[in-house]
Order: C-alpha cells, then structure tokens, then sequence
C-alpha cells in the first residue's frame, strides 16, 4: 500500500515537471517570437525611414533641377560697337631722322611727332596705318628716300602713338634687301606690334585676324608695285616674302578670312599713281571687285595725296573705300618738292564707327567722320634740326606754335580734304 503511494506520489511530481517544463518551452518559445517579431519591425522601420529619406532627396533635387531650368540665361547684349582709325603712310626722310636724334644721349625719340594725334588712336578699339620703310638694322646705316631704313624707335614711337596694327607692304619694302624685309616684321613682333603684308618666313595664311571685343576683324594687305632696286628674285620668291595685288589673291584671301569666321573685312591697299588726285581705273576695278567678294572697308595710300573716299553698294553689301588716305608723316611739302605739290602735306585720319547685331550675327558700318592733318615742320630759334608734328589741324590751328603763314596753310588743306571726303549720309 504503502509502496503504490510512493509509486503514485512519483508519477505526480513527473507530471508536474513536465507541465513546468513545456510551460517554460512555451515561454521560451514566445520570447524568442517576440525578438525576432521586434527586430522585423524595426528593420522595417529603418527601410522605411530610408525610403523616405532618399524620397526626399529625389524631390529636392528635381525642385532644384526645376529651379535651374526656370533661372533665366545671362542677357546677351544686342549689339556690340567699336571704332576703327585708319591714317595714310608713315615715313622717315633724312631731316625727319635728324630730327629724331638726340646728341647728347646718342639716342632717337620719335614720340614728339605723334603727341597731338595720340588721343585720337587711343580713343579708337582699332588703329592702323602703314609704315612705308623698313627697320633693317643700324648696320645698313639710316636712310631716307630713295631705300628707306628707319631706326627701331619708330616703331616705338608708332605704339606708343596708340596704332594697333601697321601694314608693311608698300613699294619700299625691300628697299634694304630681302633681310632688312625679315628684320623689319621680326623687330615688330618683339615689340608685340602686329604687322600685316610682309614676312620673314614663307606664311602658311595671309590673313590677318585681329579680335576688338567681341567682333573678330581680319586684315589683308597689299601692293601693287615694288621699287625695282637691288631686286633680283624670282615670283616665287616675292610671293613668300610679300602680298603683290593679284585679283586670284585677293579672292582667295576673302575666302579665307570668311572660313575662318571674321565678322568684318578690311583690305589696305598700297596702289595708284603718286601725286595724282584722283583714282585710276584699276583702283576702281579692283575695289568693285573686293566689293562683290565681301570686302567690308578698304584703305588706300602710295599716292602721297588725298584720293577721294566712296561708298560701293553691292546687293546687301555696302562698301566703304578712301583711295588714298595721303601722308600721315613725311618730308614731302611745299618747301621740298614746289608749290604744285603742296597738297603732300596733307593726310586724313578716317574713323569708322562698326556695330555688330548679335542676335543676328550682322556687320554694319554706323557711321564714318573724318579727322584732316597737316604735317607741321618748322625749324624753331637755335634749332639746327626742324620740328615735325602731325597736326589735327581743327584742334590746333588756334595753337601758339601755329603762325598766320601756317594757319593759311591749314585752312587751305582743311577745305582741300574736306572736298573729297564723301559724307556718310551719302548711302542714307
């Protein structure tokens, strides 16, 4: 009896561990349920927080996309205006290169005879001119006329005078050999001074782009003869050293200039008859020509006086044209070469005003006035040299060192120039 009370007291308490037992198991069972169920929340929490995140992200960025496509482009100016100053043949004769040297110091200093003209080169975006002789070296010795060879400092003295862009080819350039011609536009490459026609190894382009703001301006230049002294060189030759006025030439040259992208053409031209008023039939032929090729602005000079300016209209093309802008400086006058030859002191500084329609990617010529010069040479009390300037001659003629016999002599040459100068409201 007493034994199946133990038995039954045995199998009572094994029943109760293992009612404790899978109790616990239950519970562990849940708990274990409840982690996993947490971590799963959150985990999705987190994807859910990220996505959001990132979702955000996607929506600032394509608010700021939006915002900086709606920002509106920078105003593109409509037009763009510069002015261009042209003037005639700048050359040194004997007295001129006297005038120049300073004894005391060993040294030139030609930067006087361009003092009254400099503010109108430096008002302009654009001045040009041409330097009719040639810079080869101090071993050849200074010359005037009839071989030209001019001391480094005028060059100097032209830059500082505010000119932008000399043209080199002219009759003279090989008035000091082929090397003076090489010397000539390496002097004015070292003096950062760009030189146009003439050049001292065979040129793979003769054009000439010149960037003034935002229009780019190509350059051509020419001459139609060459002073036949000491010249001894065979076509080719000459075609590497020089621009000679060739219509085929010049024809392609535009082309050029076109492909290469210039907004404005100009074309300086060294042609005509010398002291002769008016322009010839192949001055007019070939500026018809240029005309038609799309040549914008063409500047004459050699004649050593003032040819007539023009304007030539070709379909849509306007044309402006001065055959001869005359001396700018030079020892030629009415002292040196007769009163029948007075008018070599005369020059003109021609100014072009050119706009640009930037939304239209057109050139136009907006207007051209006229700055008539007259060269003053005087030999000043105890001077053994004489004095030269160039003179604007209606803002100096009432200047002190200008005498009633000069100011006669202004008032002549003012009235001659005028007469030949074509108005720009000619083509209005």
């Amino acid at each position: 009896m007493r034994r199946k009370r133990s038995q039954q007291r045995k199998n009572k308490l094994t029943r109760i561990l293992l009612i404790n037992l899978t109790v616990l198991l239950i519970g562990l069972l849940a708990l274990g349920g409840f982690y996993l169920s947490t971590n799963s929340i959150a985990e999705s929490s987190k994807q859910v927080a990220s996505e959001k995140l990132l979702e955000e992200v996607a929506i600032k960025k394509t608010d700021y996309t939006e915002i900086e496509k709606s920002k509106p482009e920078p105003k593109k100016e409509p037009y763009t205006d510069i002015q261009i100053a042209a003037a005639g043949d700048i050359m040194f004769h004997g007295p001129q290169l006297k005038a120049g040297y300073d004894t005391v110091s060993d040294s030139y200093d030609f930067t006087d005879m361009f003092s009254e003209v400099k503010p109108i080169f430096e008002a302009a975006d654009l001045a040009i001119a041409n330097y009719e002789t040639t810079a080869g070296g101090a071993e050849k010795g200074f010359t005037g006329y009839p071989a030209f060879n001019s001391p480094d400092e005028t060059i100097d003295a032209i830059k500082d005078a505010g000119i932008d862009v000399v043209t080199t080819v002219n009759n003279h350039s090989l008035d000091t050999g082929r090397d003076g011609l090489e010397r000539t536009v390496k002097v004015m490459r070292e003096k950062e001074l760009p030189s146009v026609g003439t050049y001292d190894k065979k040129p793979t382009s003769r054009v000439y782009v010149h960037a003034v703001e935002e229009i780019d301006v190509a350059i051509l230049a020419y001459t139609e003869k060459i002073n036949p002294v000491g010249i001894d060189f065979s076509a080719k030759e000459m075609n590497e050293m020089l621009n000679l006025m060739d219509e085929q030439t010049i024809k392609e040259d535009v082309a050029e200039a076109k492909e290469l992208g210039a907004d404005l053409i100009i074309s300086f031209m060294h042609w005509g008859e010398e002291y002769v008023e008016e322009p010839n039939d192949r001055q007019i032929e070939f500026a018809e020509m240029m005309a038609a090729e799309g040549v914008d602005i063409i500047l004459g000079s050699h004649p050593h006086v003032i040819q007539k300016s023009d304007f030539i209209v070709e379909k849509e093309q306007t044309t402006f044209v001065i055959y001869s802008m005359g001396n700018f400086i030079s020892n030629q006058r009415e002292e040196t070469l007769g009163t029948n030859r007075k008018i070599t002191e005369d020059g003109v500084i021609v100014q072009l005003d050119v706009r640009k329609d930037n939304l239209k990617n057109e050139i136009s010529i907006e207007g051209v006035s006229y700055v008539p010069t007259w060269v003053y040479r005087n030999q000043e009390q105890g001077e053994s040299t004489f004095t030269y300037k160039v003179l604007p001659i209606e803002d100096t003629i009432n200047d002190s060192i200008v005498t009633d016999a000069f100011k006669q002599r202004m008032n002549r040459s003012l009235e001659t120039t005028s007469e030949k100068m074509a108005p720009y409201d000619f083509i209005e």
